[in-house]
């Protein structure tokens, strides 16, 4: 009997202890005055969709991972009752969260650290064009060889641009000349250009570092953009990227040309959208050189592959009036970077600036 009152009392202690400990846990979650969660929720679908959407062809699998992990963070704490204070700090978490991931899509490039060079000659006026890239490269107009052309030789003009603003318009051996640094010879490259020919001939270059010597960037005559470029071991490398008619007479058309010297790949884009890749086993692809010696380093040349003088010494004997390796047509939106774009950031590009 004595047992079994101990027993009673036991139990009856375990019980009013049960509820005091849940009334005290009920008494400290009615002190919280909760707030408005219709904002939170609203972001919480729409990082829902963000995250169900979003594939390793957009974004790195590390980033989705990451954002994936935070949205679950937050939508764990948005289901208990909470103050506004914390419905406000897991917004500002969410939308923290949220703009990072944005800035991790292919499509994004940080110019301030990848463009080395870039020029959208919106100027209009003036014999110059100032780069708006972090350096403020300076393109300076000049007159085609006239000890070839004698006076039809021309300079370049203005003319209207892809996209409302301005181009440069070359024939007749003009060309813009921009005094050489090392940074024209990144390790990796992206060329970005919009051209619009009004004649496509073998020799139709649109940049050149050093000609055949660095590398040279042109049309051929069946309408396919042409890549020359020489590695670090000494070999010279010409590719095109095999598309008859992907540049057309007359019309604006978006060439990216890519080297990545880590996977020895060089790429063809045309408007936005991959249409070559050469390989190390295909073409021999491999890094670019990082070294100008023989020849001494020649501007970097828009519109042209080599200065009047360095035609005049070297190549005037298949130089003539019909075939001096300039640019006939505009130039527009002209761009270098150090690093070789990935397939959705080429895309942004051509989305960006298409008119």
């Amino acid at each position: 009997m004595k047992n079994l009152m101990k027993l009673h009392t036991l139990l009856l202690m375990l019980f009013v202890s049960s509820a005091l400990i849940l009334g005290s846990c009920k008494d400290d979650d009615d002190d919280i005055v909760e707030g408005d969660k219709t904002e939170l929720n609203a972001l919480i679908a729409e990082a829902d969709a963000l995250a169900a959407g979003a594939t390793s062809s957009d974004y790195p699998q590390s980033a989705i991972d990451a954002f994936k992990a935070t949205l679950q963070t937050v939508k764990t704490a948005a289901a208990d009752k909470l103050t506004q204070v914390s419905i406000n700090n897991l917004i500002t978490q969410l939308t923290e969260a949220m703009n990072t991931f944005d800035s991790q899509a292919f499509g994004f490039i940080d110019e301030t650290l990848y463009l080395n060079a870039g020029w959208n000659f919106d100027e209009g006026t003036g014999t110059t064009a100032t780069a708006y890239s972090t350096v403020k490269h300076v393109a300076t107009f000049f007159r085609g060889n006239t000890v070839i052309l004698g006076n039809d030789a021309m300079m370049p003009s203005w003319t209207d641009g892809v996209k409302g603003g301005k181009a440069i318009m070359l024939n007749k051996g003009a060309h813009l000349e921009v005094p050489y640094t090392t940074s024209f010879l990144p390790s990796n490259l992206t060329i970005s250009v919009w051209v619009k020919p009004d004649e496509l001939y073998e020799d139709n270059y649109i940049v050149s570092q050093n000609y055949w010597q660095g590398y040279k960037l042109q049309t051929q005559s069946g309408g396919k953009p042409f890549f020359t470029f020489k590695k670090a071991d000494g070999e010279i490398i010409n590719a095109d990227n095999e598309t008859d008619n992907s540049i057309q007479v007359g019309n604006w058309t978006h060439l990216v040309v890519s080297l990545n010297s880590t996977t020895k790949e060089l790429k063809f884009y045309v408007d936005g959208l991959l249409t070559k890749t050469w390989t190390e086993e295909l073409k021999g692809i491999g890094p670019l050189t990082q070294t100008l010696t023989a020849p001494d380093p020649q501007p970097f040349i828009i519109g042209g592959v080599a200065t009047d003088a360095e035609l005049a010494a070297n190549f005037m004997e298949w130089t003539n009036a019909d075939n001096l390796g300039y640019f006939k047509g505009a130039i527009d939106e002209l761009k270098i970077y150090n690093i070789a774009l990935a397939d959705g950031q080429v895309a942004k590009l051509y989305n960006d600036e298409k008119p």
